[in-house]
């Protein structure tokens, strides 16, 4: 029998229900409240191990409840949950020492899990300090299930001085991602310095990196202090990695193992305490393979790993991120603030986006300045990006590609072709889905109008 205490903090009381059933079907004992001031006026006579709390509540909300906690009782674990989740919220959760954060609507097996996790490790969960409030923070944006998670990979990584690579197509927000992990670590109010290290010419990069001194080399007329000084209390961002040479690379797995380095022609000894996140669009495993990059400084830098998901995959942020970016353009061209038509949104929504975010800003940039009317409508759009529109069009007549199909797969010696062709249809439809929800399983069912249970059970048949 477990004896363990659990209080639910919810002012949703189907969502209180629903916990308090499957938690009591694992045995915790469970009580259940619709606000922070009624769980803490019987705070004491509970004595709660483990709390799970809404963020947005009626009165006390649930991240000030978290402080209070936090400061009275650290070691025990509060898991906060919430269905208007935004990088802010995510790191504010886990920085103020929250156990887990999860996004509504959630899995309720996903749910024990982590209760269950909790339990078995509240002897270790004083290690879960509370750490003060975070600096500004980027504007990262996005709901999405894929963008979720990198939250909680920033609030976790933060707070301690990994090497972190990151890795993403080109225009996904990986400077964006490296600052966010600076700003809300204790080394925010230090020198961020970034570099690009493959528009670096490559006899130029070892001192623009370690500095170099007077005399050293032909136009060195005077000493320089190099980036890894300059950051050496910060951090310091190495985008494009892979495009770094080798007797560079050699420098830099130095100054990793061993936190000193020599400037270009120096002989002092230059100890530094910087932070390295790195960065690439690159397979760096890749490579390795080919002798382009170092393995051990490969294994040096991708302690932790986040990979960035292209905007293709986010499509259910592309709205947010367009309406976010108009917004901006207006206040730095002092421009009237303009709105997209649904026919745009429609396109926009349909696109490919290669180039990513950087792309999608772009776009929004140029709509922002050139567009003289307050609602922008399709003849208004970039010219290649409705080229490409059109391409798109012309090629995906789908009844037509699903005729070809049929007449290529099948011949009148065929049968049962309906429910091969159901099983395909229904794979595609659930991928779609899944695409649009950025991953999401109940969200996907919505689109499709399903039930979760009838899109999980469709996607095992389908594997099988």
């Amino acid at each position: 029998m477990n004896n363990k205490h659990i209080c639910v903090l919810d002012d949703d009381k189907s969502i209180r229900w629903v916990l308090d059933k499957a938690l009591k079907k694992e045995n915790y004992n469970v009580s259940c409240f619709e606000n922070v001031e009624a769980f803490l006026e019987d705070f004491q006579k509970i004595s709660p191990d483990i709390i799970i709390s809404d963020v947005r509540m009626p009165g006390i909300n649930g991240i000030d409840m978290l402080q209070k906690i936090k400061r009275e009782y650290p070691s025990i674990p509060i898991i906060i949950m919430t269905a208007f989740s935004d990088l802010e919220t995510t790191v504010s959760s886990l920085q103020k020492g929250a156990y887990e954060y999860i996004t509504k609507p959630f899995d309720i097996d996903n749910v024990i899990s982590i209760v269950n996790s909790a339990c078995n490790n509240i002897s270790k969960s004083s290690l879960n300090s509370p750490l003060d409030n975070t600096n500004e923070i980027p504007k990262i944006i996005g709901l999405s299930e894929s963008m979720q998670l990198i939250y909680k990979s920033i609030a976790k990584i933060a707070q301690t001085d990994v090497e972190v690579l990151i890795l993403g197509e080109t225009g996904t927000g990986k400077e964006l991602i490296a600052k966010a992990i600076h700003d809300n670590s204790s080394r925010k109010d230090e020198s961020f310095i970034a570099i690009n290290t493959g528009a670096i010419p490559t006899e130029l990069l070892e001192s623009e990196l370690f500095g170099h001194e007077k005399g050293s080399f032909t136009g060195a007329y005077n000493q320089r202090i190099g980036r890894f000084e300059q950051a050496s209390d910060g951090t310091l961002f190495l985008d494009e990695i892979g495009d770094m040479p080798l007797d560079v690379q050699t420098r830099l797995l130095r100054v990793l193992q061993e936190g000193e380095f020599f400037r270009v022609g120096g002989s002092k000894s230059i100890k530094v305490k910087t932070r390295i996140i790195t960065a690439t669009h690159k397979d760096l495993n890749y490579l390795v393979r080919q002798n382009l990059f170092r393995e051990d400084l490969l294994h040096r830098i991708n302690a932790i790993k986040i990979e960035l998901p292209n905007l293709q995959t986010r499509k259910s942020d592309i709205m947010e991120l367009a309406n976010y970016f108009m917004i901006q353009f207006s206040k730095e061209f002092k421009v009237p603030l303009k709105s997209l038509d649904d026919e745009v949104k429609k396109i926009f929504l349909r696109y490919a986006w290669p180039g990513n975010i950087r792309e999608l800003q772009n776009v929004c940039k140029y709509l922002s300045v050139m567009s003289t009317d307050s609602i922008i409508t399709i003849n208004e759009l970039p010219k290649d990006l409705l080229a490409k529109e059109d391409n798109h069009n012309k090629s995906e007549n789908w009844e037509e590609i699903l005729e070809s199909w049929i007449l290529k797969e099948f011949n009148n010696d065929s049968e049962n072709i309906s429910e091969k062709i159901n099983n395909v249809y229904e794979s595609i439809l659930i991928k779609s889905a899944l695409k649009l929800s950025g991953g999401n399983k109940t969200e996907a069912a919505k689109i499709l109008g399903w039930g979760r249970n009838t899109i999980t059970n469709k996607m095992k048949s389908i594997k099988n």
